[in-house]
């Protein structure tokens, strides 16, 4: 196993109907969005789940070490041009992977700061040599449905905060 990296999300805070995308949930976003509001609607999305949600909108959608899983770039932003039309109007994106080239492997020890000074600890492994994952890649895709409104990368780790456009929906 490699290093230990550490995310502090004690700033963060998640409001509204939060859309969760991702096969394996740590519980991250659950416990930044549970201290935002005594209720909470949170919904997870995996591909038994889709159906469901045609008919909802919510106020942010969340991917926390998910986008890396995924193959190509065309893939990458099919998935979130779909999680778009699911956001409200000004609906919020909050993605945080890593930075992974191809012919490299991840596997470190993830240290997740939460508001309420609760400390989560895992393993996170991409050993797929054949999967790239960056943040100019996530950016580039982004821009086109949201405004970027703040970006982070550190170790091997980044985030990107965005708000959806009217004038970007396609």
């Amino acid at each position: 196993m490699g290093k230990t990296l550490v995310i502090d999300l004690e700033d963060i805070t998640l409001e509204g109907d939060i859309l969760d995308v991702g096969e394996r949930n740590f519980g991250i976003i659950y416990n930044i969005s549970k201290e935002a509001k005594e209720e909470l609607s949170l919904d997870y999305v995996s591909s038994e789940t889709k159906v469901e949600l045609k008919d909802r909108k919510y106020d942010a959608c969340t991917f926390f070490f998910e986008l890396n899983k995924v193959w190509t770039s065309l893939e990458k932003e099919k998935l979130i041009r779909e999680v778009s039309s699911y956001l409200n109007e000004f609906g919020e994106i909050f993605i945080w992977d890593i930075n992974k080239d191809r012919g490299k492997v991840f596997n470190n020890k993830v240290k997740v700061i939460l508001p309420n000074g609760k400390i989560k600890e895992f393993i996170f492994k991409n050993l797929n040599i054949f999967l790239t994952s960056n943040i100019e890649e996530i950016k580039k895709i982004l821009e086109k449905y949201f405004e970027i409104e703040e970006t982070k990368a550190w170790e091997d780790v980044f985030f990107i905060k965005g708000k959806k456009l009217i004038d970007k929906i396609k």
